[in-house]
């Protein structure tokens, strides 16, 4: 991970900051389905899955944790005054060493959630959560 510029930084609440590399992914996903969609509804579509692709990509994460540090973190969730840039860095940097792995692993999942859905709709999603098995449609 980054180190953040200034030590303020590293308790500031994240930035709407989208990895352009996730992004392609998305686009590319609806591209190969071939759905056309105007500007508008494409920008609400690719913010909606990149919501959900990043919550995924998060749980994903938090299960790679072996079982002592993933207690750990969610602990430190449960008051975010506590949670830092820094301590997220030691745990996941640390613990989750396959991490491309896992963001691979996440990209299949999402893959296969979002084309067999003939339409992508995020309560679809949230079925699918606590499953790697996605809801057919």
């Amino acid at each position: 991970m980054q180190t953040p510029i200034s030590p303020a930084q590293e308790e500031a609440t994240p930035l709407k900051i989208r990895n352009p590399y996730i992004v392609n992914f998305l686009k590319a996903l609806v591209e190969k389905k071939g759905e056309q969609h105007s500007p508008e509804v494409l920008k609400k579509l690719l913010d909606d899955m990149y919501k959900l692709f990043e919550n995924l990509l998060g749980q994903n994460m938090v299960k790679a944790l072996p079982e002592d540090k993933r207690a750990e973190y969610l602990e430190l969730t449960k008051d975010l005054t506590k949670l830092s840039y820094k301590k997220v860095e030691e745990i996941f940097d640390k613990h989750v060493p396959h991490y491309q792995e896992v963001m691979k692993e996440t990209m299949k999942q999402f893959t296969t959630l979002f084309m067999k859905n003939r339409r992508f709709d995020p309560k679809d999603f949230e079925k699918a959560q606590g499953d790697a098995t996605p809801p057919q449609g």
